[in-house]
């Protein structure tokens, strides 16, 4: 959830390719918080190499949120032997993984590994559209995550809302309700009133309620979305471009909800709002 540039374009390589390339590899310092809470683990982060072999943009992918910046931080450090094709070279993108020492035991340290395995295949299946098959390996990753330690709460609620996710696709929205209400009430207790993935929670809840129907429920969370969503804007402004298209998404959806209650004017003045924020610099 760091600032992304547009690789839809960019060539894909594959991890071992890219370390292949791999001139000058910084390794991350752990932040002091993570440090005390004993949160480490492997993190996946996407990078965008521009052709003289620079980072240019990253985006962590999975891992624990407390070691976001940490891992963003030690990947834009890194250099690499310029891709080529056709003798020139060209600019690509990639996943690649950073590991965090955690200072926990070794049972711990395993749970911490197992529940990462299962949450990425659980991410992966949903991103290729095999909800299905995503699952099994979801409800994996939350029985997993209620094995770490107490304090390791942002564990659990991500494997909540990936399960949530999981199934609202597959259309059993009033399943996924109470799943994404424990993922919310987690991360309530937890994150600061203007943190991102609060709002997504949020937004997450407004898309589950709007789909069966309790347009009032729906309002109330997409309305919380849109609040907590421009409070983390506000918060972190090195993380705007990627908190506004966040909320862009919300705020469309949220105009599709008022057109449904007949509150046209409503639903305008949100549209309008996301087209604004199109010519913000």
């Amino acid at each position: 959830m760091v600032t992304i540039a547009q690789t839809s374009e960019l060539k894909v390589v594959t991890p071992d390719e890219a370390t292949s390339h791999l001139l000058q590899r910084v390794e991350p310092t752990v932040p002091p918080i993570a440090k005390l809470a004993k949160i480490g683990g492997k993190v996946k982060v996407h990078i965008s190499i521009s052709p003289s072999g620079e980072v240019s943009s990253a985006t962590m992918v999975s891992g624990h949120p407390l070691l976001m910046s940490a891992a963003i931080a030690a990947v834009k450090q890194w250099k690499f032997k310029p891709f080529l094709e056709n003798a020139s070279p060209v600019a690509v993108s990639a996943d690649v993984e950073l590991d965090f020492p955690a200072g926990m035991s070794e049972s711990e340290s395993t749970a911490r590994d197992k529940y990462f395995r299962a949450e990425d295949e659980c991410r992966s299946l949903i991103k290729s559209d095999k909800y299905t098959e995503a699952e099994p390996a979801c409800r994996d990753a939350v029985e997993i995550s209620n094995t770490l330690p107490k304090e390791v709460v942002l564990e659990r609620s991500t494997a909540l809302s990936l399960l949530a996710n999981c199934i609202f696709l597959q259309r059993r929205y009033t399943e996924a309700i109470p799943i994404y209400e424990r993922a919310l009430e987690l991360d309530k207790g937890y994150l600061k009133p203007d943190d991102a993935d609060l709002a997504s929670n949020y937004a997450n809840l407004g898309r589950a309620y709007g789909a069966i129907g309790n347009l009032t429920k729906a309002d109330e969370s997409y309305a919380l979305a849109v609040s907590t969503f421009t409070a983390a804007i506000k918060n972190l402004p090195s993380m705007s471009e990627n908190y506004s298209r966040r909320l862009q998404r919300t705020l469309n959806e949220y105009a599709e909800l008022k057109d449904a209650e007949g509150q046209s004017e409503a639903a305008t003045a949100l549209r309008r709002q996301s087209r604004e924020m199109n010519s913000k610099p």
